[in-house]
């Protein structure tokens, strides 16, 4: 008995490994600037479905106003053409800031687009 539930403890510890980093959330009319930290893979996440899931470090302020970067969960949806092939023309990810805008309200008309950001 003991052991069926050691078995049941190693399978949820692997379920929630990935979720232990916090998701990008961009609200309606705001554009964040990121930079990729990966190439992206498949993911299946409970709320967003078949998607493709990219690390991201994004600069955000605490609750003292002091800006920190942070690493975050950045989901496209395996459906989310327009997004993904915007992605894919940027080529090599890992290392590239972009920003990242959001328009619409609601999840009909939300629509993303990813603009590359010229450092130099």
């Amino acid at each position: 008995m003991e052991e069926k539930q050691n078995s049941i403890n190693e399978d949820w510890r692997k379920d929630v490994s990935d979720t232990s980093t916090a998701t990008l959330k961009i609200q309606a009319g705001e554009t964040k600037e990121v930079l990729f930290m990966s190439e992206g893979k498949p993911k299946n996440h409970p709320d967003f479905g078949e998607s493709v899931l990219f690390e991201v470090n994004v600069k955000e302020l605490d609750e003292d106003k002091i800006e920190q970067v942070l690493t975050k969960n950045f989901y496209v949806n395996k459906q989310n053409f327009s997004l993904l092939r915007q992605i894919k023309e940027i080529e090599k990810l890992t290392g590239t800031v972009v920003n990242i805008s959001r328009v619409g309200e609601k999840k009909s008309d939300t629509r993303y687009t990813v603009e590359k950001v010229n450092k130099e």
